[in-house]
């Protein structure tokens, strides 16, 4: 991914030594930058992200732990870590360790970055889906969705046995930190200071909410609501407590619970019902009676009618509103209480939630406040320098289930139960069983991993070989079936795919395999006639240099590359703008950068199995005005400035294009600069050979 430097050239050119290329490519693979080029490769494919997509509601858009997945498939890449391990890690990293802080839980980001779909359940799991079968077999499973699949041997029930497998998973509220951090860091230190206080606001903001619902005020309001809209529908009570600034979840619940206890005749509510029941006109009757008889009811309803009758129904409110109050209150201090303080330590009271509860009967005023505390705590995590690293994981459920058919994929249309199990098409029907272990993530990675299926080393060999030569020996490298293309070296395919296997899933072994083949060192040229298009590999693909080469080329050769390995994200285009690897760039789902989108990057919101390829005027303006660009071209003008015009002429060449000018280039530069070789003209100099096609192409 960085351009090698003259002296580098001029090395390997003077080094005659029969394993000279054997011995430059054992030091390349051995360099840190190649787990930062080919860890970008497969984050295209993991649809990696710093963010969840759009959101509504105040809520944190931010992934503030991506990062570490990011930095996870790094290091993974770096140390050679086997395929097979980095594959299954990356499903069930959970389910292979012990330790519950362990570095490599970092691995299931890849099931946990991409988009959240409005936290539409059914669709995050689609996602999902999607991913390990495109990304991992080139299969489209996700056609099967809502159908049996038109072409491949996928029905739909086995979609839905992938389904039940993500369904068995749920993301921890807590996420676990991995590594140590240093307790007596001031960083550490000032960051947890800051987090208590972020955390307690989010609490106190609950609890405050919730001890309204329990205080006598709040009692009141909602004993008063459902009264006033006793023959109200639900929709119209709703809107009733809307209106007042209550929550319309709540009053519902309250309603239901007075329902049935008018319904089952509770005492309790003796005096409630008799008087609700007439008119006011009544009640100095309905008290005397009340009074005279006074069998079933409450205390605290005697002790106020002997006060007075009532003269509105309010008043009765009122008496259990502040009855209600206080029994709450005894109850929280964890004092026993009987009669009434039954009724309301009962799950079926309509406060007897926790504060932790509380905000499932939010709307959407208060839901977004809460929201946005906690979008703080958020923000704090992602961008403090003190707060260590978590994973984003999956757990399993505790209960397993299996799934049902989605009857045209609708959530709410559940059909008939099938097994979790892996795809029929892949599976010899002898051995395909049932995933009985936990949500069976283990067990599908093993499916996936198998000898007996041919796809995944396949599809992975395919995809190496893509971003080496230019174009897979499958062209479409995510879709092996039926509409895929069919594969212009079968034999070289399976070739490489069985030595793959053999050397442990090494991909330094294969990359080096590769690039020592006699096809990988052909020049790069115009196809003959009979290979027009270079399916043959007559030459070698001419290629352009992805944003990240590109930028990261120009930052080095001009002195200015950060070559800090891991941390958090950084925003390329924002100022100060950061001089880091574009690797570590801050990737924002929902507002991909012009800049991005000028040179084709990838979508954060899918699978990507290949960037397209455009030429398109925005390319070449940012070449020629951006002040990227120019920063960079004054960088290495300045550095020539004090040089006479043939030696700034090739520290010039040596340093942006690896080479000395040949002498109608030093000619041509001459005339350019003139004799005094002032700035401008250097700076100009520079930032022609850092637009040129031999800079953002390699041949």
């Amino acid at each position: 991914g960085l351009p090698a430097t003259y002296q580098e050239v001029l090395e390997f050119e003077n080094d005659l030594r029969p394993d000279a290329l054997e011995r430059k490519l054992d030091k390349l693979l051995a360099s840190p930058r190649f787990g930062e080029r080919w860890g970008r490769h497969w984050l295209d494919l993991a649809r990696y992200s710093d963010t969840k997509g759009y959101l509504v509601g105040g809520a944190s858009r931010s992934y503030p732990f991506a990062y570490s997945y990011r930095d996870w498939v790094f290091r993974s890449l770096n140390a050679g870590m086997p395929f097979d391990s980095f594959v299954r890690k990356q499903l069930a990293a959970d389910l292979l360790l012990d330790s519950p802080n362990h570095p490599d839980l970092a691995a299931l980001g890849f099931l946990t970055v991409g988009p959240r779909f409005l936290n539409r359940r059914h669709l995050i799991i689609d996602d999902r889906i999607d991913v390990v079968t495109r990304g991992l077999m080139g299969f489209t499973v996700g056609c099967a969705r809502c159908h049996d699949h038109f072409y491949d041997p996928v029905p739909q029930e086995d979609y839905y046995s992938l389904y039940g497998v993500f369904d068995l998973t749920k993301e921890p509220e807590e996420l676990p930190v991995i590594g140590r951090p240093d307790p007596s860091s001031p960083d550490y230190k000032a960051f947890e200071a800051k987090l208590r206080a972020l955390e307690k606001a989010v609490e106190d903001h609950l609890i405050s909410k919730w001890r309204f619902l329990r205080s006598e005020n709040g009692l009141r309001a909602y004993l008063q609501v459902v009264h006033d809209g006793y023959d109200l529908s639900d929709d119209r009570l709703d809107a009733l407590a809307s209106k007042r600034k209550l929550y319309p979840k709540l009053a519902i619940r309250w309603r239901k619970f007075l329902a049935n206890k008018d319904k089952s005749g509770d005492r309790l509510f003796r005096a409630w019902r008799a008087f609700a029941q007439t008119s006011a006109n009544n009640y100095p009757k309905v008290s005397a009676d009340l009074l005279s008889s006074r069998d079933g009811i409450p205390v605290f309803v005697v002790q106020n009618l002997k006060k007075s009758s009532p003269k509105k129904f309010s008043e009765v409110i009122s008496w259990y509103a502040s009855e209600f109050a206080q029994v709450l209150a005894q109850i929280e201090k964890g004092n026993s209480t009987k009669g009434i303080g039954t009724i309301l330590a009962s799950s079926a009271f309509p406060v007897s939630f926790s504060s932790a509860e509380v905000e499932r009967y939010f709307d959407t005023e208060v839901r977004n406040k809460t929201n946005s505390l906690r979008a703080k705590v958020t923000k704090h995590h992602a961008e403090h320098p003190g707060s260590p690293p978590r994973a984003m994981i999956l757990l399993d459920e505790s209960h397993a289930r299996n799934p049902r058919i989605l009857e045209r994929g609708n959530p709410s249309a559940p059909g008939r139960e099938v097994p979790r199990r892996f795809l029929a098409a892949l599976s010899p029907e002898a051995v395909r069983k049932s995933y009985g272990k936990g949500s069976g993530r283990l067990e599908l990675a093993q499916s996936i991993l198998s000898p007996g299926n041919p796809l995944t080393v396949r599809v992975f060999v395919n995809r190496v070989w893509q971003q080496v030569m230019g174009e897979g020996i499958v062209r479409t490298t995510s879709d092996f079936g039926l509409r895929g293309d069919s594969p212009s070296h079968p034999r070289l395919l399976d070739h490489l795919s069985s030595s793959f296997q053999a050397d442990s899933w090494d991909l330094k072994r294969l990359l080096r395999r590769i690039a020592l083949s006699e096809v990988y060192g052909r020049s790069s040229g115009t196809p003959p006639a009979s290979d027009s298009s270079n399916r043959f590999l007559s030459v070698m693909n001419r290629k352009r240099l992805d944003f990240e080469a590109m930028r990261d080329a120009m930052l080095f050769v001009s002195g200015d590359l950060d070559l800090t390995v891991g941390g958090r994200s950084v925003k390329l285009n924002e100022k100060p703008y950061s001089f880091r690897r574009a690797a570590y760039g801050y990737v924002d789902r929902q507002n991909i950068p012009a800049l991005l989108r000028t040179f084709d990057f990838s979508n954060p919101n899918i699978h990507t199995p290949a960037r397209p390829e455009t030429t398109v005027p925005q390319q070449a303006l940012f070449a020629l005005n951006d002040p990227f660009v120019l920063a960079r071209a004054e960088t290495l003008g300045g550095s020539s400035a004090a040089q006479s015009p043939e030696v700034a002429i090739r520290s010039l060449y040596r340093r942006i294009l690896s080479r000395d000018p040949s002498p109608r280039e030093l000619t041509s530069a001459r005339v350019f600069l003139g004799q005094e070789s002032s700035l401008p003209e250097l700076v100009d100099l520079a930032q022609a050979l850092l637009v040129s096609n031999e800079f953002f192409f390699i041949d």
